[in-house]
This record gives structure tokens, C-alpha cells and sequence, in this order.
């Protein structure tokens, strides 16, 4: 059984008469919203799926939170823009858009982004933007109660701290941030409120404006975050929503927002997942030189969308892993294919099948792809060439299937990004200096497979590839001794092509590019 089954299975068991399951996720429109953090999407759509796959109604959400505030300028808004440190403190709504796009604002400019990444892979969901709930006010209800609640709240909150409560703290604690109305920054004190008349009386310490609003009419105030967490859920009806392991600590948000949720708002808190980090490999040495911004937009340009679901699926929610940048994506991909070959066919075990339920994409059709392997591998030996590369394929007795041409775009990209160190160029000229080099026996090895190869109407991969090796074996040395001379042989032939020690797979090279661009190299 697939974890978001089990998942389903307990929101269903919780609630079995509910007519519609509320699903969510939500997040910060800081920056540009890092594939580590797509879990906050990935992890209810799964679920979501897999109460629709049991026959449920779902309502699956996302909560834009651009009613937070600036904390800090990412790197890549203060090098379009400078002095965008000066909003600090305000909502990201509030900020204007640093790239002179069409989006109104900094918030609006990155939950695009995010959004359209997520549509490319597949996920339909309702998003809602915090700023335009807040801002028309459908949350004074709620931040009256929490006001009229602030001596409860305060009370909870300190449950989970070590530090002593004390009735002064108690008493000037407000869970609310007040966002001024001269600089719109939350860098504000609130001085007093009133009960009857719902009046906050702020002074804000960044510019110094000093006022009386009503909460009824005054829509820049902002309940604080695990105040603001189990309001949405009472507001919405949530039924489940997963959280960082920073969440899921004993202590940590989700227990705080839970007996909040519970004492405050009356609502019991929604059955919550926990989730392990994303981590990264073979990419920090190159990560600053290229510019490359691992979002989902950028991961889509080397995985196709259902790969992308289903490593994200594939892995228990608690589990930390890592993406890799190197040949573990080709791995993937093979993993892929063979699940997908074992689903389609039938015969794919339980967890398999219910994997690939949740993660191909609905109303696509599918079929066995050509390998990103040998796409991967063929590629840089035709220069990237399109047709060359299908011409290629075929001459291996392969397939072009239809979605081979989004495999390629995603290889190339793949090889010339994170390895370019597989860009293998033909030598324009024998080379001469290493080939005088070479002992005659060793130029006699390299004569034979010239003269093999020059003989071939068309080169096979598989009969060049036991060429190859039954010239180069002895049959009297051991494993060990005949693995040494190949691997001698091939440095050979590598060098006397591409002028290095190591290349391409010399078998689908040879059958792959037209001879005649590098047969003279060989005739030593």
C-alpha cells in the first residue's frame, strides 16, 4: 500500500460521513520557491489523488501566504534591483514587482512562477491568496475572537516554553501584527486594544506613526503565525495538511496550533504528516558559476513531469533525500521505465501499482518510452543533432516512441548543463604525436579494428562491441589481467579519436556516427 492510501484511509476513518475532504498545502511566496519546499504541494496532491481514487469528493487548496511579511532580499531580486532592503516588514503584496513583469507585485511575480511550474506538472489546485482574504476582511470575525482570546493564547503558547509566564507579558500580549498605514511595515507595537469598540491603538518603530484603527475597517492587521495556522483550518475545513519536521517536533508549530485550533476556534486540528528535507548533490560546485536555480521550473528542464511525481511519491513522507545532479537522474529514469513497463503490463506489485496510480499524470496515455539512456548516451556522439539521433535509434533496432523528442530536449539539457565533461569532439586530424607513440603491437590492434570497421557495409553495435573485445582478450590471462588490457585499448582508441583518455560508449559511437568522419583517424 502506497503511503498516501494510508494517509486517506485515516482522514476517512476520522470523518467517514463528510462529504467533501478538505486537502492543503501552503507557503511563502519569499523568492523563488525551491524544489525542496515542493513537498508542501506534492505531498497533499498525493493524498488528495488517493482519496479521488477511492471514490471521495476533494476540495484540494493551497494557501498563498503573500499576506506575510519581507524577511530578507534573495539574491536574485538584489541583483535585478538594488535598495530593496527598505521593505523589510511589509506583505509581499504590498512590494512592487522588481522585475518589471506583468504581475502587480514581488508576491504575485513568484507565486506565478511557482504556479505555472505546477501546472507543467500536472497538479490542478485551488489556490488562495492570503492578501486578498485578509484584505477583504473575511478575517475580522477571527481576529476579534483571537484578541478577546489573547490572554488564552498567551497562556498556551507559554505551555511550550521554558521561560516563566509573567501577568505583565500577559497582559500587553496581542496576537496580531499590525502592518502601519504610513510605511506598511509590521515593525509596530500594539499599545492597547478595545473590546467594545474593537480599536487598536499602534506605534509604529520604523517610521514613528502613532493611531487608532478599527479592526472592523483597518484590513492591514495579520493574526501571528500559529494563530493564523489554525484559523485557516477552522476557516477552510481542513481535514488534513502536512508540515516540515521543524513543524512536527514535539513542541513544535503543529502542537501549538493544534490545542490553539482546539481551545480557541473550537475546531478539531486536521490529521498532520510531517515530512523530511530535500537535500542536493553534485551541484554546489557549479551552482554559483551557472546561475542554475534549482525551483521546480528548473528541475522540469532535465525530468519530465512524471518523473518528477513520482520521485516524489516514491519516498515515505518522512524520508530525507537528496536529488542528484549527475548520472543518478539517468537512473531514474530506468527506475521509472521498468515500474512503468511492470504497470502497464500488469504485472507490477501492489505498492508499484499504487505508486504509478497517484503519479502519472490523468488523461494521458502511456506506453513504454525510448530509454533516456541511450538517448543520453547517443546525443552528444551526433552533435545533438535531431535526426541524426533518430536515425541513430532505429539503427539500434530501437524505438522513437512519441515522447522520445521531450526525453532529448530534457537529455541535452541534462548533458550540457550539469556533464560537460561527456562533450566529446572528433579530432579534425590523425594524432600524430600519440600515435608515435604507440608500440607496433598496440598499432596492430588498432589496424585490425580500422580494417573491421572500414569493411562494414553498416556497423552493428553489438558485433563492434564483440569485435572489439575479442581482439583485445587473451584467452590464457585471468578476468582481472584482461579487464586491464581493455581498459588500456580503450584509452588508445579514445585518444587517437578525441585526443583524450576517456570518451563515449565506443560500440554505439561506432554504430551511431557515420564511419567515414572517423574511420582515417584509426588507419595508423
Amino acid at each position: 500500500m502506497h503511503w498516501s492510501e494510508r494517509l486517506a484511509d485515516k482522514i476517512i476513518a476520522r470523518n467517514p460521513n463528510k462529504e467533501v475532504y478538505v486537502v492543503a498545502g501552503g507557503g511563502s511566496p519569499s523568492g523563488s520557491i525551491h524544489i525542496g519546499n515542493f513537498r508542501d504541494m506534492a505531498l497533499p496532491y498525493f493524498v488528495a489523488r488517493a482519496l479521488q481514487l477511492k471514490g471521495k469528493k476533494v476540495r484540494f487548496i493551497y494557501s498563498c501566504d503573500d499576506f506575510d511579511r519581507l524577511r530578507k532580499v534573495p539574491v536574485n531580486v538584489s541583483k535585478v534591483v538594488d535598495g530593496y532592503e527598505k521593505y523589510i516588514g511589509c506583505p509581499y503584496n504590498l512590494i512592487p514587482n522588481p522585475f518589471g513583469t506583468e504581475e502587480k507585485s514581488y508576491g504575485e511575480y513568484f507565486e506565478k512562477e511557482f504556479m505555472d511550474a505546477v501546472a507543467d506538472i500536472g497538479i490542478e489546485v485551488e489556490y488562495i491568496s492570503q492578501t486578498k482574504e485578509y484584505m477583504s476582511g473575511r478575517y475580522v470575525p477571527q481576529i476579534i475572537h483571537s484578541l478577546e482570546k489573547r490572554k488564552e493564547i498567551y497562556d498556551i503558547l507559554m505551555r511550550f516554553k521554558s521561560q516563566e509566564a509573567n501577568d505583565e507579558d500577559r497582559e500587553k500580549y496581542y496576537p496580531i501584527a499590525v502592518y502601519c498605514s504610513n510605511c506598511s511595515k509590521d515593525l509596530t507595537t500594539v499599545e492597547s486594544y478595545d473590546e467594545k469598540t474593537h480599536m487598536v491603538t499602534y506605534t509604529c518603530k520604523d517610521c514613528g506613526k502613532h493611531e487608532t484603527v478599527s479592526v472592523d475597517e483597518y484590513f492591514k492587521i495579520k493574526l501571528s503565525w500559529k494563530i493564523d495556522w489554525p484559523m485557516r483550518w477552522q476557516a477552510e475545513g481542513v481535514d488534513f495538511e502536512p508540515g516540515g519536521i521543524d513543524h512536527a517536533t514535539p513542541g513544535g508549530s503543529y502542537d501549538v496550533s493544534s490545542d490553539i485550533s482546539r481551545e480557541i476556534f473550537g475546531f478539531e486540528p486536521p490529521i498532520f504528516q510531517g515530512y523530511g528535507w530535500l537535500g542536493f548533490a553534485g551541484v554546489s560546485s557549479m551552482h554559483s558559476s551557472s546561475g542554475i536555480n534549482i525551483t521546480p521550473a528548473g528541475v522540469l528542464k532535465f525530468y519530465t513531469p512524471e518523473i518528477i511525481r513520482w520521485l516524489f511519491a516514491k519516498y515515505e513522507p518522512e524520508d530525507a533525500y537528496n536529488f542528484y545532479f549527475d548520472d543518478t537522474i539517468i537512473r531514474h529514469y530506468s527506475e521509472f521505465d521498468k515500474g512503468l513497463k511492470a504497470y502497464l503490463e500488469g504485472t507490477a506489485d501492489d505498492f508499484t501499482k499504487s505508486l504509478f496510480d497517484v503519479c502519472l499524470i490523468e488523461g494521458k496515455e502511456y506506453q513504454n518510452e525510448t530509454s533516456f539512456s541511450t538517448i543520453a548516451s547517443l546525443a552528444p556522439i551526433v552533435n545533438f543533432n535531431h535526426d541524426s539521433l533518430v536515425k541513430a535509434v532505429k539503427k539500434l533496432d530501437l524505438e522513437w516512441t512519441p515522447r522520445a523528442d521531450e526525453r532529448f530536449e530534457k537529455a541535452t539539457y541534462f548533458i550540457n548543463t550539469y556533464q560537460p565533461e561527456k562533450l566529446f569532439k572528433l579530432l579534425e586530424a590523425k594524432n600524430e604525436e600519440y600515435i608515435s607513440s604507440l608500440t607496433e603491437i598496440d598499432k596492430d590492434v588498432v589496424r585490425k579494428l580500422h580494417d573491421y570497421l572500414a569493411s562494414q557495409d553498416e556497423v552493428k553495435d553489438k558485433e563492434v562491441q564483440q569485435f572489439i573485445y575479442d581482439t583485445v582478450n587473451n584467452p590464457n590471462l585471468t578476468k582481472k589481467e584482461n579487464m586491464a588490457i581493455q581498459q588500456k585499448y580503450f584509452k588508445i582508441f579514445y585518444n587517437l579519436l578525441f585526443g583524450t583518455d576517456a570518451g563515449p560508449r565506443l560500440y554505439l559511437f561506432f554504430a551511431a556516427t557515420d564511419k567515414n568522419t572517423y574511420i582515417e583517424l584509426l588507419n595508423v
